[in-house]
């Protein structure tokens, strides 16, 4: 939600003052990223001050950047205000410095809709701030080989430690602090499963549900900014979709579509949802669009570790609903994690471990060496807590949140709202399961059952296969010089052993495992 250079110097002997839209001190400065939807304040005191920029609440009324300074700020203003931001019900960042120390503390929201990362340089204590990881490659281009070693054999983790030595990532709920010698990081309180709903009819949940998901919706500013749905074909974004069609006049919609035997009926499920909504559709044919999965990107072009497999047609996607003056974009990321099971349901039937899973982990495993491998199973003492918004969602979001920035896009995703959160961990798990609730919920607005149970979902299974069949010897090329195995962490006779079994089998879960070594090789080709 910024970007920020901050000398804890500085904090001493200089009052941040707004110049332009920007917060200055010193040689020290506060850059807020510039979106309708969001808002910020500066406000001072003798001793201390603080710093916020927060998504705007539905009901403010004023078109265009918001920004606030409040000088001279009494105890009582101060600390009113702090409580405010402390308590503010959508994202936000908080920056705090006092000249007694001095001392900087920096604060997130639980939302992670624009995540920062930081850097503090230990000789001058200089603490840099940035939505852009690649801001930060200048300051550390050393790789963590135990974060790339995990991230190679399959583990998903959401974590405050990052890929290079040094650059870290501020978590949904998390607080840094730095003074003239100490830095510390502490992740945010965990959160327990709430207990679920008392039994009512079903129908009292599906209501419930609208008006919760309505609320979150009407919480953001849509009545200046220009909205648009990523709308897949799928029952969570379908669900979001309407959501925002019976709250907003102009609507933008558009979709990937797959155009294979893999999803015959999302171009069908799409029109039908469409049909209830007034919207402009913008649609994506994933053949045009297809990952070019090249290992030695372009400067201009290069990405971070855990980026979208899928960036291209995305990025079409996104770049349309820009032209048509969209400024948010909703999805529906977190669907899953809303109707997730969790350990009270003991007495429900477990559904198997995926068999493309268990080949995949195995596959990932096979690649490694001996470095690799003891790096990839040790103790991951840096991985955040379960808390109100799981890490799946978190990391889904991230791989979207800096290409939508880079647009000028802000990204809103209901399904990580606390308020929905909090909900679906009550409700009953047969409304989670098969997600059930959001089946009934579209039932009702939709006026048919256009997601039985047992729908063929839409899926990106084959799409990456036949990228990389279609540029296999560009990449056998490419692969002739392997960073990761420099590096000691691969084998590279294995990588082309597996790469021979993608193109030769299409096998899926051999194709997941190359893809997250792929995706890997790059990022670490930037570094070198």
């Amino acid at each position: 939600m910024l970007k920020a250079t901050l000398k804890i110097a500085d904090l001493e002997s200089f009052d941040p003052f707004a110049k332009g839209s920007s917060i200055q001190f010193g040689e020290s400065y506060i850059w807020p990223f510039q979106h309708k939807s969001l808002e910020s304040s500066l406000v001072t005191s003798f001793e201390q001050w603080f710093f916020v920029i927060r998504e705007r609440q539905g009901a403010a009324d004023e078109a265009g950047v918001h920004s606030v300074v409040i000088a001279h700020a009494s105890a009582d203003q101060f600390r009113q205000n702090y409580q405010k931001c402390m308590h503010w019900p959508l994202d936000f960042i908080v920056i705090e410095g006092a000249r007694r120390g001095p001392r900087l503390r920096v604060r997130g929201g639980h939302i992670g809709s624009l995540p920062i990362y930081f850097h503090v340089e230990e000789r001058t204590r200089t603490v840099t701030l940035s939505w852009d990881f690649m801001d930060l490659l200048d300051k550390s281009r050393t790789i963590d080989a135990e974060i790339i070693s995990h991230h190679l054999s399959m583990r998903t983790f959401y974590s405050a430690r990052q890929a290079c030595v040094g650059v870290n990532l501020l978590t949904a709920g998390a607080t840094l602090y730095v003074d003239r010698s100490r830095t510390s990081f502490e992740y945010g309180t965990t959160t327990s499963s709430a207990p679920e709903l008392p039994g009512r009819e079903d129908s009292n949940h599906v209501l419930e549900f609208s008006n919760t998901l309505q609320a979150v919706v009407r919480s953001r500013p849509t009545a200046f900014c220009a909205s648009a749905v990523e709308l897949s074909g799928g029952m969570d974004s379908a669900s979001v979709a309407i959501a925002v069609g019976e709250s907003i006049e102009s609507l933008a919609c558009g979709g990937i579509l797959l155009g294979d035997g893999s999803s015959p009926k999302q171009g069908d499920r799409r029109a039908s949802i469409l049909s209830a909504l007034n919207c402009r559709d913008h649609k994506v044919e994933m053949r045009a669009y297809m990952p070019a999965i090249d290992l030695d990107l372009d400067p201009k072009g290069r990405l971070p570790l855990i980026s979208e497999y899928y960036l291209e047609a995305f990025g079409s996607l996104w770049d349309r609903f820009r032209g048509d003056g969209c400024e948010i974009i909703w999805s529906g990321i977190g669907g899953d994690e809303f109707c997730a099971r969790f350990t009270s349901d003991e007495d429900e039937p477990r559904s198997p471990s995926s068999p493309h899973l268990d080949i995949a982990l195995g596959l990932a495993e096979d690649l490694l060496t001996k470095r690799g491998l003891d790096a990839a199973r040790s103790s991951f003492l840096f991985s955040a807590p379960v808390s109100a918004t799981q890490s799946t969602t978190l990391l889904a979001s991230l791989c979207h949140a800096r290409p939508l920035a880079t647009r000028g896009l802000w990204p809103v995703r209901p399904f990580g709202d606390p308020r929905l959160i909090k909900f679906g961990a009550q409700l009953p798990f047969a409304l989670r399961s098969r997600k059930e609730l959001l089946r009934c919920y579209l039932r009702e607005r939709l006026g048919s059952d256009v997601f039985p149970p047992g729908y063929a979902k839409e899926t990106f299974a084959l799409v990456l296969p036949r990228a990389i069949m279609a540029r296999s010897d560009i990449i056998s090329s490419q692969l002739a010089s392997c960073a990761l195995a420099d590096f000691g962490l691969v084998s590279q006779e294995a990588v082309m052993a597996l790469l021979n079994r993608v193109i030769t089998t299409h096998e899926l879960s051999a194709t997941s495992t190359l893809a997250r070594f792929l995706w890997a090789e790059r990022f670490v080709r930037q570094l070198c």
